[in-house]
């Protein structure tokens, strides 16, 4: 059996990120930084070494004893290189125990799309959920893959003459944030503070709006790490939603992210029906991943898990 050690915020970090298979904008010092930049607690990582290499790690966020997202952390990853199924199982257990001992309640880290063998966290009595998200294999991607009906609302807007751009102006995009929300009657998930500051990630972030005679339709901000490529924020203005702005914008980034050698893009969850149909609609797949989490007896007893 491998000897495992548990250490927090491990200064190699970042170069066991960089050099994964299958990592995380979310698990990045950039955007853990930005996070610690704009709420309360403390973001850390927990990295699982043994004979000096990491392993396997988790980015979190601690609020006195707990483990607590902040709303932007799509995910709090579980990241991990390749090994076999034995040694796996060990890190698990080994992070695990860790975090039971020094915090009282995990309310979740998640497993990603990437990290499907949970056994060891349930070893250990951690509780799973199983979401969804969907993913787009990006290396043959085109706009035969795109439902037939979304096709059509794409073609329309092309017709329209609407034009996708980037850009790093954030205070237009905001106005269509909220109204984005607004329409809903549902409070905005991210705080001003953040959304404003989502330039300071740099290259791991693009920002791409779709207009009409310079007129604000749509935008949508993209997260970039590795070969892979994540939907994290987006919003519409009215007019934008009658001219199919939006669909035009998407299909304008996978054909992007394509062209630039990209493998996959993350649409980050399609737990709600209304954003599932519109995320499938672009061809791709559902694919689960596992929020873990971790509760004292008393707690569950009241919660009647």
């Amino acid at each position: 059996m491998a000897t495992f050690e548990i250490v927090e915020n491990h200064q190699n970090w970042e170069t066991f990120i960089d050099k994964l298979e299958c990592p995380s904008p979310f698990a990045t010092n950039a955007f853990l930084r930005l996070i610690d930049e704009c709420y309360e607690g403390e973001t850390f990582t927990l990295s699982v070494v043994s004979s000096g290499n990491i392993f396997m790690g988790a980015a979190l966020r601690k609020v006195g004893k707990q483990v607590r997202p902040a709303p932007p952390m799509t995910y709090m990853p579980l990241v991990y290189t390749q090994m076999n199924y034995r040694k796996l199982l060990e890190s698990e257990i080994a992070l695990a125990q860790y975090l039971k001992k020094n915090f009282s309640v995990i309310h979740y880290i998640t497993a990603t799309n990437f990290f499907q063998d949970i056994r060891g966290f349930q070893r250990e009595n951690f509780g799973a959920q199983v979401l969804y998200t969907a993913i787009n294999e990006l290396a043959d991607f085109n706009i035969m893959k795109v439902d037939q009906k979304q096709r059509n609302i794409i073609y329309k807007a092309q017709k329209e003459q609407i034009t996708v751009e980037q850009t790093d102006d954030m205070e237009p995009l905001w106005d269509v944030y909220l109204s984005t929300f607004n329409r809903k009657s549902i409070e905005v998930p991210y705080p001003k503070t953040f959304f404003m500051a989502l330039p300071k990630l740099g290259k791991m972030i693009r920002i791409y709006t779709a207009k009409k005679d310079d007129r604000l339709l749509s935008f949508a901000a993209i997260l970039l790490q590795g070969k892979g490529a994540y939907y994290y924020v987006s919003g519409n203005t009215s007019e934008g939603l009658s001219l199919g702005a939006s669909p035009l914008l998407m299909y304008s980034i996978l054909e992007q992210l394509r062209s630039e050698g990209y493998h996959y893009f993350d649409w980050c969850a399609i737990n709600l029906p209304r954003l599932a149909n519109f995320k499938l609609s672009f061809g791709g797949k559902a694919v689960p991943y596992f929020p873990l989490y971790f509760e004292p007896k008393w707690l569950r007893m009241i919660k009647g898990r």
